[in-house]
């Protein structure tokens, strides 16, 4: 939710915050808002779905989990002085920003 909360109504993002952050209940977040249950569950679904579709066209969180798993790589690679796996890492994290830039476009 990080990265396209600013994306969601001021609502989705109060109330997927208590649902996923805060780990309250439909019922305990409806008291709160001062609405039903499933007026609740309708906002947080179409929150979520919202999420799925911003995130499967634009990528950012894979994109970012992508980068941050060659990072760490590349840092274990610099603590064992292996250059030859060093070399492969840079080349795919250049492949991988090569992707990100043609989507820019």
């Amino acid at each position: 939710m990080d990265f396209y909360s600013g994306l969601l109504t001021e609502r989705q993002r109060d109330l997927l915050t208590l649902y996923y952050n805060d780990d309250l209940s439909l019922s305990e977040i409806a008291e709160i808002d001062g609405t039903s249950r499933q007026a609740v569950h309708s906002v947080i679904r179409r929150g979520v779905e919202k999420l799925t579709e911003i995130e499967a066209s634009l990528t950012l969180v894979s994109q970012h989990r992508e980068l941050n798993n060659i990072l760490n790589e590349i840092k274990l690679n610099v603590e064992n002085n292996d250059c030859k796996k060093l070399k492969l890492l840079i080349e795919r994290l250049d492949r991988s920003l090569n992707r990100s830039q043609e989507g820019d476009s």
